[in-house]
């Protein structure tokens, strides 16, 4: 059964399934961290109020 895989199929699954389980991990234990850093109030383009110091 095994020879019927090709290394490029064992990769992009174990890829795949790598990224899903991070996901996963990242929601269930980085909820609030993502929501922060997702919601409207952090965007990077408005927190430019001042320009940055001379130096």
């Amino acid at each position: 059964m095994l020879p019927h895989f090709t290394w490029t199929e064992y990769l992009l699954t174990l890829a795949s399934l790598v990224t899903v389980y991070y996901a996963i991990v990242g929601i269930a234990f980085y909820r609030h961290e993502l929501k922060s850093f997702f919601s409207s109030q952090n965007k990077l383009w408005q927190r430019a109020d001042k320009p940055p110091p001379s130096s």
